[in-house]
């Protein structure tokens, strides 16, 4: 939708790009608004501009009424309309947000709750299922907590469908990834609240919260064996460099095995305090390099896999601020695509010196 400036409000997410008589806009599509965006706009005479009609919170956006004449809707075409996927999804993150609340004062997880806002968003067609994998977008640093849950769920069912399994399997491990890090609510505030690097110390704490998880599910309801084992081992290593336990791969439960790659997938592709984001073909890459006898190859091939599928029209920014649309991607070489420049009809393979910078998600 077109409102004026005055109308934004932080958690709008812009619906086009912004251009000042520059070749590159001020600020980018997708971008969710912060204090800082809205004096660049004012400070640029920005008078309106095109958001999503959803917040980043889930809540549709409802602009305040303007004193003056409104703005006018576009007449030459038709407004775009968020999909319904994206506003479950947002949605389904703050009530897991409220959820998570409740933990750290000390309630117990509320099952059915979890199963509410979880079973809606699975019940997608595995097309609209393949939006896990740009989900990473819509994290803020400060909401990553809540959105990596959820998140890893969704990815975890949807590489679980692509594997063939069951809908009941595919459910459970959809349920071990959102309550994979419910742990992380018994941490002590001064973890929870670090805008900074770690210490070794407080990396120590962090790494019991899968030993957290599983105790407040087992105090709290009766649920499969190997949804409890997968919530426990996600953060296992099949070489044994993982955590808690230090198993190796012939005592890690499959389900795990899935959790786990979504859990790094979504981790390596979001904005943290600590740790900048990077594209998902810049994490395939890091993935096979650094990662190689860590995770099942099984569920990484998935991945890498459904990446390539979804990808090919899809657009991306590229790191010299280019947009360009992805038309070939080799396996072999994931991280250099060919692409075709907006208003260019050549087709060019990336290099190491232009990459993918980020996604741009329709």
């Amino acid at each position: 939708m077109l409102i004026h400036r005055e109308q934004l409000e932080v958690g709008c997410i812009l619906d086009e790009d912004i251009f000042v008589k520059t070749s590159q806009p001020i600020v980018r599509k997708d971008t969710v608004i912060e204090e800082k965006h809205m004096e660049i706009l004012e400070a640029f005479l920005v008078e309106q501009v095109h958001v999503k009609d959803v917040l980043v919170t889930g809540d549709k956006f409802q602009p305040k009424e303007m004193s003056e004449q409104p703005v006018e809707e576009e007449t030459d075409k038709k407004e775009k309309e968020t999909l319904p996927f994206l506003d479950q999804y947002l949605q389904s993150v703050q009530l897991f947000k409220k959820e998570f609340q409740t933990w750290i004062h000390g309630e117990k997880v509320k099952i059915e709750r979890i199963r509410a806002l979880l079973y809606p968003l699975l019940e997608q067609p595995r097309e609209v299922l393949s939006q896990s994998l740009f989900l990473h977008h819509y994290s803020t640093k400060e909401e990553y907590i809540y959105h990596h849950p959820v998140a890893v769920a969704v990815l975890s069912y949807f590489f679980a469908q692509k594997q063939g399994r069951s809908k009941k399997e595919s459910l459970q491990i959809g349920l071990a990834g959102i309550l994979s890090d419910i742990g992380m609510s018994k941490l002590p505030p001064r973890i929870l609240q670090n805008k900074g690097i770690l210490t070794d110390e407080e990396f120590t704490e962090v790494k019991s919260h899968p030993y957290y998880s599983y105790r407040m599910i087992k105090e709290s309801f009766p649920v499969a064996n190997e949804v409890l084992q997968a919530v426990l081992q996600h953060h296992e290593r099949e070489d044994g460099s993982g955590y808690p336990l230090g198993i190796k791969r012939d005592k890690i439960h499959p389900f795990s095995r899935t959790v786990a790659v979504a859990d790094v997938y979504h981790a390596m592709t979001s904005e943290r305090f600590h740790r900048t984001k990077k594209s998902p073909y810049k994490v395939i890459d890091d993935i096979y390099r650094n990662h190689f006898g860590k995770l099942d190859p099984t569920v990484v091939k998935t991945l890498m896999d459904s990446l390539l599928t979804y990808s090919i029209g899809t657009k991306v920014r590229l790191s010299d601020g280019n947009v360009a649309e992805i038309v070939y991607i080799d396996e072999k070489n994931i991280t250099q695509p060919f692409v075709r420049k907006m208003n260019e009809k050549d087709v060019v393979q990336l290099s190491n010196q232009i990459y993918i910078d980020t996604i741009i998600p329709t």
